[in-house]
């Protein structure tokens, strides 16, 4: 970035509160917004909660930067920042918070919004319970300028609507044949939802089982795009790989994101490269916030109540 990308990113946006949780009335719809990234997988275990706590540490030194734990009922995203939340989206759904009061800062320039842990029904919201996650992210999108998902695995409904609703998805898998079967498969339904939509595609664990290389990790985006342009007619795009790296469970075990806890790691240094083209896309995205699609996409009304 810079000195004239810098000063751009530093003014003060229209209306913007130094803190989001003392703002409680909604923005204007002409305020700029977040810009937002679905960081999402087919399947757990790829490593997608890894990688968004580091992307969100690497973000918040560009411009503030809120994390939204969108794994209903059983979020984690608050280990990887060494944070106690002490109210989630299970107090807002439940009526005992709004949105607002559950972000949570976690170092400069960096909040979270917890997921809560423990609680299944979570994992099936209903449309006004939605609408009201919906509405509280609408209200507080135009405090920051990146807004990272910590999506659930999977392909549930509540899930793709996440990922649908940001300008960006980040589809994180592994060299494991399961994980691109299932990166594949989050891909068609996205698309399903989302026509317009073309994911960037990143590779973890390269080196994990004998997988060497970064011509291993293009070798894999290789087998999703051709199935992907074969029988959905469109690809993802290739963001880049993450070596196998013993310092991403030594950061998991110190509750740190790697870029963090060892910046001079070769995961931390391969995501610091990564930050720097994934930030230039998102500055070239229009800034329709999170909030505001999932509202509109929702299409919640209280005279038809819960869909």
């Amino acid at each position: 970035m810079d000195w004239n990308q810098a000063l751009r990113r530093m003014q003060p946006r229209p209306g913007r509160d130094a803190d989001p949780r003392r703002n409680g009335a909604s923005r204007a719809a002409s305020l700029r917004r977040a810009v937002s990234v679905c960081i999402a997988s087919g399947k757990g275990g790829t490593g997608k909660s890894v990688v968004t706590a580091s992307l969100a540490a690497l973000f918040a030194a560009r411009g503030r930067t809120l994390i939204v734990d969108a794994d209903m009922g059983v979020g984690n995203a608050h280990i990887l920042q060494d944070v106690s939340p002490r109210a989630s989206f299970v107090d807002v759904v439940q009526g005992r918070a709004a949105v607002a009061d559950t972000v949570t800062p976690c170092r400069e320039g960096l909040d979270l919004i917890s997921a809560g842990s423990g609680v299944s029904r979570m994992a099936g919201l209903s449309a006004y319970e939605l609408h009201l996650i919906a509405q509280g992210l609408q209200d507080l999108e135009p405090a920051y300028e990146y807004l990272l998902v910590d999506s659930a695995a999977g392909i549930s409904d509540q899930t793709v609507a996440f990922a649908a609703g940001s300008d960006l998805v980040l589809v994180v898998t592994t060299p494991d044949p399961t994980a691109i079967t299932d990166a594949y498969a989050f891909i068609k339904v996205l698309v399903g939802k989302r026509p317009e939509a073309v994911p960037l595609l990143l590779v973890n664990r390269v080196g994990e089982g004998g997988h060497t290389g970064e011509h291993s990790g293009v070798r894999v985006f290789e087998r999703i795009s051709q199935v992907c342009l074969k029988f959905l007619g469109c690809e993802p795009r290739w963001l880049g790989s993450l070596p196998e790296d013993r310092a991403v469970v030594d950061s998991v075990a110190a509750r740190l994101p790697v870029v963090v806890h060892e910046p001079g790691s070769p995961c931390a240094v391969a995501l610091q490269a990564l930050s720097v083209p994934l930030a230039a896309e998102l500055g070239r995205q229009a800034e329709a916030g999170l909030g505001r699609r999932l509202v509109r996409d929702l299409d919640y009304s209280p005279r038809r109540g819960n869909r």
